[in-house]
């Protein structure tokens, strides 16, 4: 084998199988030109044990190219070094976004040969006539940093990156070793983003946007759906999927007559400016099908969301959200950056009162999460941190999983950052419990995402902070969003007849150690527990009052009991502990 191409990570919450698009390209692309090249995809262990085992056979590769992301450019580093020391023959290469933050020691730690920086489909190219056909020179090769003769680093010309997208391979997910149920799909429909963020690579260094065209990218889905038509969820990895809101309007027309013929819905990142433009195409990607958006919030703030060059504002969040929920969009997400410019108490306040704003005006449909800031590589905040307000603990960074503070500002240290996060996803998690109890997310919200991550696989902070953590609750939705089970309010006229089930095991939430059974601090009357028993999913109503009677009342002496057992029903219908098929 020519090369193997690696993307290796220790655990990383929210990971997505199959999702290094460009790693899979490239594999294709060189290919293409007579190379024999694969890639693994992986976690740590998994990953070392794969090259050790590949080393071993007649297939070993010549040479080896990592990944490397923020997350797992410590791992590497470890990972590198452990095929060097075992394989020295063996070349390593290295590309992804943390390639820009390269330097001599690590070049020389790793003893990574060169590192490919930018978009990599001609720079591998001319990488692999170099160490395979030995032609050309390292010198020669826009887009690389390397070590030279005397250990010096040596960054060659930026390389412009490619204009024609249509012109290079769709990603071929067959190709990806982790990716194992083929349900969801990865699709990127473009390059580049143009707004500056301050705190983003992407926004600093790759302003071009460049876009495959719409009937290029609708012939990549429909080929996708012919090759795998269990596909049921898009998830659009562009960072501003809504930049042009005609393409837009082109592609949801496009999905919409796709989805006559397949059953899937879809993801899609937004700018909130670009909505607030075009309020109309909330609702056009509502239509055809997109049920989850995911905004770039990052601050409560008006001065720090100013810092970080965002171009939008507080008001502006809230009204596109808003907005979002009346076009009929069912998941709204956004995340809250904290430790970034000029952050206070004050600041960090703001934030959080947009969250709470936003949970309750979108209750069950808006979601978030607080981040500690990242310092990617070659950001204008990474460059110049004092000229924001802040530091980078730079001792940190090969620690970190996106789980520690990786700054400081003038009035938060790591100590406060630490527990400023823990107490404020703390009071979120709370928030959301009591809005759930309370009773303000409608049922038809919380149906909905039961159904979408049931069916589609759709992930939502909801279910996970507040719903599956209350057992018969989440099971209780689970039966109502099967479409099996209803209501009594929805019988009619087949009332009796309907079948009645518990929503869990008795067993397992029943507490009969007291004087009577309790179930989570339920107190149950001897008529509650005698019906319930019974509603065993195999009686009909009529049967459990029957039987409940023979127990209860054989002599038939209480005028009352059908009364009193519709009512001991209702009651345990509205705790959630019974629900009826329909017969």
């Amino acid at each position: 084998m020519d090369i193997l191409l690696v993307k290796s990570h220790r655990y990383v919450s929210g990971y997505i199988p199959g999702s290094n698009l460009g790693m899979n390209i490239l594999t294709q692309l060189l290919r293409q030109k007579g190379y024999q090249a694969e890639m693994f995809q992986g976690y740590a262990k998994e990953a070392l044990d794969y090259v050790v085992a590949l080393m071993e056979t007649a297939e070993k590769p010549k040479i080896i190219g990592f990944y490397c992301d923020f997350n797992n450019i410590h791992w590497i580093k470890t990972f590198a070094q452990e095929v060097k020391k075992r394989y020295p023959e063996v070349i390593l290469l290295a590309g992804g976004p943390q390639t820009a933050g390269m330097d001599a020691e690590f070049l020389r730690d790793t003893a990574i040969a060169a590192a490919c920086i930018g978009e990599g489909e001609e720079t591998i190219l001319e990488l692999m006539d170099y160490f395979i056909g030995r032609k050309g020179s390292l010198e020669a090769i826009q887009g690389i940093v390397f070590l030279d003769e005397t250990g010096a680093l040596v960054e060659n010309e930026p390389r412009k990156p490619p204009e024609e997208l249509d012109a290079i391979p769709w990603p071929d997910i067959t190709l990806t070793n982790d990716y194992k149920h083929f349900g969801l799909l990865p699709i990127l429909t473009g390059r580049g983003c143009p707004f500056g963020c301050t705190f983003c690579y992407e926004g600093a260094n790759a302003k071009r946007v460049r876009r495959h065209s719409v009937p290029s990218l609708m012939d990549e889905i429909r080929a996708n759906f012919k090759r795998n038509p269990a596909i049921n969820y898009i998830n659009f990895l562009d960072d501003t999927f809504t930049l042009d809101h005609k393409r837009v309007d082109q592609i949801c027309d496009e999905i919409s007559e796709i989805r006559t013929d397949y059953d899937f819905v879809w993801f899609a990142s937004a700018h909130i400016s670009t909505i607030d433009k075009h309020r109309e195409m909330a609702k056009h990607l509502a239509d055809a099908g997109l049920v989850k958006i995911f905004f770039g919030l990052e601050s409560g703030s008006d001065q720090v969301l100013k810092s970080y060059n965002k171009k939008i504002t507080r008001k502006m969040a809230v009204d596109v959200i808003n907005h979002c929920v009346e076009s009929g969009i069912h998941g709204i997400s956004g995340n809250i950056i904290l430790g970034g410019p000029h952050e206070t108490r004050e600041t960090i306040a703001e934030s959080e009162s947009l969250i709470m704003e936003l949970l309750y005006n979108a209750p069950g449909q808006f979601e978030t999460a607080y981040f500690s800031f990242l310092p990617y590589p070659k950001t204008p905040i990474t460059l110049h941190p004092e000229k924001f307000g802040m530091s980078i603990y730079e001792e940190l960074i090969d620690c970190c999983n996106e789980d520690i503070p990786l700054s400081r500002t003038e009035t938060l240290d790591f100590t406060d950052l630490t527990n400023i996060r823990l107490q404020a996803n703390k009071r979120l998690q709370n928030e959301m419990r009591k809005i759930y109890f309370d009773g303000k997310i409608p049922e038809a919200v919380i149906l909905d995402s039961y159904r979408l991550g049931r069916q589609y696989g759709v992930f939502t902070r909801w279910n996970d902070y507040v719903y599956k953590n209350i057992p018969i609750d989440d099971a209780y939705w689970k039966m109502r969003a099967s479409d099996e089970y209803v209501l009594h309010t929805q019988l009619g006229k087949n009332d009796e007849e309907a079948v009645i089930h518990r929503t869990f095991e008795l067993w397992l939430y029943t507490d009969v150690s007291g004087e009577r059974p309790q179930i989570f601090n339920q107190v149950l009357d001897e008529i509650d527990y005698t019906l319930l028993k019974l509603c065993n999913g195999k009686l009909s109503k009529k049967e459990v009052l029957r039987q409940g009677r023979m127990k209860l009342d054989p002599q038939g002496i209480n005028p009352d009991f059908y009364n009193q057992a519709e009512q001991a029903l209702n009651k345990m219908e509205g705790h959630k502990w019974i629900l009826y098929r329909k017969p």
